[in-house]
């Protein structure tokens, strides 16, 4: 029964998010346009080369930015309605995620940091090996306190999250999340590997 619960959930939700995709893409590939017809329009006139690729730079951020707005903003929406959730709920919902991602990154930052320590270090063969060995050790220390960690967020997260969803929600809930997290991690790749080429839709499970 959960099986087939998830199972529907993801579908729903790809086939939202799908179009949120489609929405934000085609929103940045108008923007395009018309800001191009606009520099036609605007006479012949050509900016200085540095302060053109600054603009554009510029400009492709402001974009960026709209599309994980647009994406996101979906991705509340279609949490409300599936898990059919009050103003109340949802207030709280989104209070609880601000504050565990500001946590998520952290904690990300300070793991990608312990990771590039490691390999800077077992690379280094310049290094006494009594400090090689010291430093790995801390690194590798750093790195096991970065999994307690990660559990210890999830389990004060779900506590928080059972103070006004039910088990059945939560688990939505955090099967919506990993889907949308797919997505997101998708069109980074592929806005990444090739911009302005539409974003690959994360398989379905």
């Amino acid at each position: 029964m959960t099986n087939t619960l998830c199972s529907r959930t993801g579908r729903s939700f790809g086939r939202h998010i799908a179009g949120a995709f489609a929405v934000a893409l085609l929103a940045v590939s108008a923007s395009g346009v018309v800001n191009a017809a606009a520099a036609q329009r605007g006479g012949r006139a050509k900016a200085p080369r540095g302060e053109a690729r600054g603009e554009g730079r510029g400009a492709q951020q402001e974009q960026r930015q709209a599309l994980q707005r647009q994406v996101r903003q979906a991705f509340s929406e279609a949490v409300r309605r599936r898990l059919n959730l009050n103003d109340e709920q949802m207030g709280k919902l989104q209070e609880v995620n601000r504050k565990y991602d500001i946590q998520r990154r952290e904690l990300l930052r300070t793991e990608r940091q312990a990771r590039q320590g490691l390999a800077a270090t077992m690379q280094d063969s310049t290094l006494p090996d009594a400090t090689r060995q010291a430093r790995a050790s801390q690194f590798m220390d750093q790195l096991v306190q970065s999994q307690r960690r990660r559990a210890d967020l999830l389990e004060g997260e779900q506590k928080e999250l059972a103070g006004f969803l039910t088990p059945v929600q939560r688990g939505q809930y955090s099967a919506m999340r990993e889907r949308f997290n797919r997505q997101v991690q998708q069109l980074e790749r592929d806005s990444t590997a090739a911009p302005g080429r539409p974003p690959t839709p994360a398989p379905e499970r």
